[in-house]
């Protein structure tokens, strides 16, 4: 039993190091692809061009070029050993990788373009195909394949319920039984805790006003004389003292979701921090699932997260949440401060977003980019 449980530790630790591999030659890839795009005008880099930047800028730009293509060419044949056990996601991330080093296999440092093969790749494809059908191996390889991405969902949906669960529990737990029963005890030797918040003075006042406004009514429905000036003094001291009462319990109740937010946040980062791994793991489960969809779905799921935070309608949306957030913090909801932020907000958003979808979605998907200008209309 316990040489079968250091036996799996063994492959679960190859397996996270083959992701990782994976993960980093796929980002040195892009980072490729981004220098190209960015400084040689979607053309291979060549060293002996002169970019018309400061030598110090082009030569740390030639430096991260020859430092990724070196992680590409060093994790590719490793990788391609597992081929048959890669899911869609992963087996386009390989194929962007060797194209990246296909591009540049001579090992010439000037970054020209290989000589052209005898016969097409595609057809040597298929031959490669066929050969890893007959591989006796084969069925074995699928397995692992599939019990590779089994272990890799079961990661990912374990490490997003912590991800969730815990900041949410502690959060709930230590508001209850550890921040409350504190701060209700300070609460009456300490100013600051018990000090009403002047929204919530305002908000008194109002309702004070209204209750006043309510006793001469009632007294006129009734058919009663209007309630003398004692008697409405008595009512409203009363009712004034339940106000305040109620003001100083939603002004500790701020405090209390402060510290307890906190906690949830300490809790949160606890956990990214201990699950590094597992978090890589969660990136590339989402990946897959993301870029598994069809095109029609990628662009109907972009429209529908644009429209909903960056949209012409989404102003009351932010409002909603910018008052449910102030009114759970404890501070005043200032128009002027929610104005500006759906002024600016949004826009930087949609910024990053339209950069996003230039830069990386255009490059991983562009058929998706097509069926997305053509469900907005062309635009």
């Amino acid at each position: 039993m316990g040489m079968n449980n250091w036996l799996g530790a063994f492959g679960k630790a190859e397996e996270l190091q083959f992701s990782s591999n994976l993960e980093l030659a796929y980002e040195s890839a892009l980072m490729i692809q981004g220098l190209e795009l960015e400084y040689f005008n979607d053309r291979p880099v060549r060293t002996d061009v002169d970019l018309g930047l400061p030598k110090t800028t082009q030569a740390q730009i030639i430096r991260r070029f020859r430092s990724a293509l070196a992680n590409c060419r060093q994790y590719v044949s490793a990788i391609e050993l597992h081929r048959s056990e890669l899911d869609s996601q992963e087996l386009r991330q390989l194929q962007l990788i060797e194209s990246v080093v296909r591009r540049y296999g001579g090992g010439d440092s000037q970054g020209i373009l290989r000589r052209p093969e005898a016969l097409p790749r595609s057809l040597l494809g298929v031959f490669d195909r066929v050969r890893n059908e007959l591989n006796p191996e084969a069925e074995a390889s699928l397995v692992a394949g599939f019990r590779r991405r089994r272990d890799s969902t079961l990661v990912s949906l374990r490490i997003l319920l912590l991800l969730i669960l815990v900041p949410l529990l502690l959060q709930q737990v230590s508001r209850t039984y550890i921040v409350a029963p504190i701060i209700d005890r300070l609460a009456p030797e300490v100013p600051f805790l018990s000090y009403t918040k002047p929204q919530l003075q305002d908000a008194a006042v109002s309702k004070l006003r209204l209750y006043k406004e309510e006793l001469e009514f009632d007294a006129l429905l009734a058919g009663r004389e209007a309630p003398s000036v004692d008697e409405i003094r008595t009512k409203l001291s009363e009712r004034a003292d339940q106000l305040k009462d109620e003001a100083d319990s939603k002004s500790t109740g701020a405090i209390k979701n402060v510290i307890s937010d906190l906690i949830a946040l300490i809790g949160f980062t606890f956990v990214c921090f201990l699950g590094r791994e597992d978090l890589r793991v969660l990136r590339g489960f989402f990946d897959e699932s993301v870029y598994g969809l069809s095109d029609s779905a990628k662009a109907f799921v972009i429209i529908l997260f644009t429209d909903i935070f960056v949209g012409f309608h989404s102003p009351e949306g932010w409002t909603v949440l910018l008052q449910s957030i102030s009114s759970h913090l404890g501070l005043p909801t200032e128009e002027n401060f929610i104005m500006l932020f759906i002024a600016t907000f949004p826009v930087i958003l949609a910024t990053i977003f339209k950069y996003w979808i230039f830069r990386y979605l255009n490059r991983v998907s562009p058929s998706s980019v097509a069926t997305l200008r053509n469900m907005n209309g062309g635009g």
